[in-house]
């Protein structure tokens, strides 16, 4: 029931709790705006009835929890304080104060809001409320803005007169643009005010109604009354009800799976996911994701194309360029480039997706040396893997009935050596057969397969790549590349045949990578491991106390990802339609092998034994010595934290019901789903499944995240699908000019081109200083709150951690490729 309605049933408010994490070391300007916004709601006289709740205690020590708790009373809550309202702690370990805050707001004097009586008594719509007034104030802060930005377009046209005429007219016609923009904001508010003014009068035409019953609503008050005790005894009731729901505003106080507080639950579209984020764990996009990024997005998903601002449009390359050439796309990608840094130096808050690198501005992006390495560094250095025979064997009579002796003679004598991007698996994921097209409204997906030489050097060659397997060779096109060799002369700029069958596996890892990789295997498996331990494992149990500090944005990003992300943006950029995609979603998640992903086993099955990866063969593959070496460093620590927890060892374990319930819940049919989670037997397995979770949760994350800018920025290296159909036969493919790739990028489809541009932009953040397993280390080896065993662990992995930069700087130096910024690893 809403507030309105109380105030007409005459049922007043005992107290308001305004919840605000100790922990947070600023007090931003959206928190300042949320408070003025409360008082507004409140004002002076309800201010008696406020508790501010202070949360997150132990995530800071007491002094610094006492001196921010001060200072929020002194400054940012000063008048509320002073007008009456109780400043109170909420301890995470502990029901008490939950009871506390519930048992101090029962003994207040009921009160009205000031919002219930602006609207009731001075009879004031929404918008003129104190409340609305501040809403009002954005609105007229967003018109100032926009009338500054014509202002400052009128300047800079004035003082480019004598300068560049073209400039000129384009700068004229973006003040034309805003504009005709100002007029419909101006028009919209014009509108938006007729339409509350009509409110209004059909308002005081209800209230007059309102009027004609109100002495048969006074007949009844007498009825109502009977039923105050009941409702009185009705509230005691709700008082324990309260006392459940309170848990869901953090860190969860009952841990009881019959109280059904924290609970899975299923749809067709996704793995199992909790079905209510607890309040104090809901993050707001905006204080996620970088906050221009963000806006820019979600401008594109609803503005036609023929109607994005210039400012925005301009991102994208002209249609002209289809009449151009690949130059002229590159080209267009410095220039972007470089307005972003000059303009960055006067206003470092106009930063866009072109500010930072991008793989477009090397002179060799096109080249089978940066596509190969790629595979090692770059967006998803995670599945490439030894070729079996079978795909040995295929692609050998390729080779034979395209008569090239040569590579022929390469699979049969250096068959240790052949590596394989395999994606043969999209059409049965998603229930297509193997004649049918991946397409959906003019966007074409594939389902490539590339084979590779990792050449005793360390260069990883491409070979040959089936820009769309249908089931059999003899039904697929496969090309091979005419240069057998990475040290093999020729154009390769004007290749474009095997340039296209790149970018197709390029599209096809898009999905691979954004889905499986990234969404699936680190966000949503995540999920099922963070509800299991909630529902199974006490505050206070040590696997939970190892596990909680890695989970601080998960829950929340998880549900905009299967909120928006994945059926508002990736379903339209990618070759599938929304049904398929939530098949592949649903097929990446029942494949995802628990322990065949342990670092270790994982890296041996794809072909890289972990004791060989310091061999100079594979020293191109920085990803896969930087996270052997991470999944060791991680493991040390857990296992000094297990060991000197479970001193029983094997037998303690065992015994130890919560990991049963755990394990089981994360396994079962009504649970986690996650059929390839292990049963733990002894403490050397637990050691190895606690390492998983923050290994998922923390460095393979970032692994497969923070790179995606500066490779997927500049849309032709790596496009989520193309607007063309894919050649049918070998003699169509070898038949491709430059006219043709260029019509397989979105250059018509301007709005595509900047999610394609923008979406890697909004995704890959960089790990906050804050939430790294180096931050944690620091933190946890210095606080005194913290278990002693955990505490002298900590201090452990923060010197490990530390000694390992120096090893990740020299990762890096090894590399051939000097130009890839692999070298800001973080963790």
């Amino acid at each position: 029931m809403g507030l309105i309605g109380r105030y007409d049933e005459q049922r007043k408010l005992n107290g308001l709790i305004y919840f605000h994490r100790v922990s947070d070391p600023r007090f931003g300007g959206q928190a300042s705006r949320n408070v003025k916004m409360f008082r507004n709601l409140c004002a002076t006289n309800a201010y008696r009835n406020i508790v501010v709740l202070t949360t997150f205690w132990d995530r800071v020590s007491m002094e610094e929890g006492l001196m921010r708790e001060e200072q929020l009373k002194s400054t940012f809550f000063g008048d509320i304080v002073t007008g009456g309202a109780r400043f109170m702690r909420h301890d995470r370990s502990s029901q008490l104060s939950a009871l506390q805050v519930i048992a101090h707001i029962l003994m207040l004097a009921p009160t009205n809001l000031q919002i219930q009586e602006e609207i009731r008594i001075e009879n004031k719509i929404l918008e003129d409320t104190s409340a609305g007034l501040v809403l009002r104030e954005e609105v007229e802060r967003v018109l100032e803005k926009h009338r500054q930005e014509l202002a400052s377009l009128g300047k800079e046209i004035d003082t480019m007169k004598q300068s560049n005429e073209s400039l000129k007219k384009e700068l004229e016609e973006e003040r034309e643009e805003l504009q005709q923009h100002l007029a419909r904001w101006e028009s919209e508010k014009a509108e938006l005010k007729r339409g509350l003014d009509n409110s209004l009068k059909s308002r005081e035409q209800l209230v007059d109604q309102y009027r004609s019953v109100d002495k048969v609503r006074s007949a009844t008050l007498e009825i109502l009354q009977v039923k105050v005790e009941e409702d009185k005894k009705t509230s005691e009731m709700m008082v324990a009800r309260m006392n459940e729901e309170a848990t869901v505003h953090r860190v969860y106080n009952t841990w009881n799976n019959e109280d059904d507080l924290i609970q899975l639950t299923y749809s067709d579209n996704y793995p199992p996911y909790m079905k209510t984020i607890p309040v104090d764990d809901r993050k707001n996009p905006l204080s996620i994701f970088n906050f221009a990024s963000f806006a820019e997005t979600t401008a594109l998903l609803f503005i036609q194309p023929n109607l994005l601002w210039s400012k925005l449009r301009n991102l994208a390359p002209d249609q002209m360029m289809l009449d151009k050439n690949m130059r002229s796309i590159e080209a267009h990608n410095f220039r972007l480039h470089t307005e972003a840094r000059l303009r960055a130096k006067t206003d470092p808050n106009a930063r866009d997706m072109y500010f930072s690198k991008n793989v477009g501005l090397r002179r060799d992006w096109y080249t089978d040396t940066v596509f190969g390495q790629q595979q090692f560094t770059g967006t998803n250095p995670t599945i490439i893997t030894l070729a079996s025979s079978r795909w040995r064997d295929e692609f050998m009579s390729v080779s034979q009935a395209q008569g090239r002796t040569d590579v022929t003679k390469l699979l049969t004598e250096s068959s240790g050596n052949i590596y394989v991007q395999d994606y043969s698996d999209y059409r049965p994921s998603v229930g297509l057969s193997p004649e049918d097209e991946i397409v959906c409204q003019g966007r074409y997906g594939c389902s490539a397969v590339a084979l590779f030489h990792l050449e005793p050097e360390g260069q990883l060659h491409p070979l040959a790549i089936v820009p769309d397997y249908k089931g059999s060779m003899g039904e697929s096109v496969a090309i091979l590349n005419r240069r057998i060799a990475s040290d093999v002369k020729g154009n390769k700029y004007e290749d474009w045949p095997w340039r296209y069958a790149k970018m197709c596996v390029q599209v096809s890892d898009w999905l691979r990578h954004e889905v499986a990789i990234h969404l699936v295997n680190t966000h949503l498996v995540e999920e099922v491991i963070i509800v299991a331990a909630y529902r199974c494992l006490g505050p206070n149990h040590i696997i939970f106390r190892l596990l909680e500090p890695h989970w601080s944005t998960t829950l929340s990003l998880n549900k905009s990802a299967r909120e928006t992300l994945v059926p508002k943006i990736i379903v339209g950029m990618i070759g599938l339609n929304a049904t398929q995609a939530f098949a592949f979603v649903k097929a990446a998640y029942e494949r995802f092998d628990w322990k065949g992903l342990y670092v270790p086993n994982d890296l041996r099955s794809r072909g890289f034994p972990v004791e060989s990866l310091n061999e100079p063969k594979y020293h191109n593959y920085a990803y896969a010595r930087n996270i052997s070496q991470m999944w060791n460093i991680i493991r040390k620590f857990v296992a000094r934290v297990l060991e000197s927890e479970y001193v029983g060892g094997d037998r303690e374990v065992l015994s130890d019901v919560s990991i049963v319930d755990f394990c089981d819940e994360v396994r079962a049919r009504n649970g986690g789903e996650l059929t390839s989670f292990p049963e733990i037997k002894t403490l050397d397995e637990l050691i190895d499944c606690v390492t998983m979770c923050i290994h998922i949760a923390a460095p393979q994350h970032t692994a497969v995240n923070y790179l995606q800018q500066y490779y997927q920025t500049f849309v032709p290296n790596k496009p989520s699908a193309l607007h063309t159909p894919l050649p049918k036969s070998l003699l169509d493919l070898r038949s491709f000019t430059e006219e043709d790739v260029l019509a397989a990028l979105p250059l018509k489809q301007p709005r595509d081109w900047l999610l394609m541009a923008q979406v890697p932009y909004l995704l890959s953040f960089e790990v906050p200083e804050d939430s790294t397993i180096l931050h944690y280390a620091e933190t946890t080896s210095n606080s005194k709150s913290t278990l002693d065993i955990i505490r002298t662990a900590a201090g452990a992995l923060k010197a490990d951690l530390e000694t390992f930069i120096h090893t990740v700087e020299q990762h890096s130096d090894d590399l051939d490729d000097q130009q890839t910024p692999y070298l800001r690893y973080q963790f």
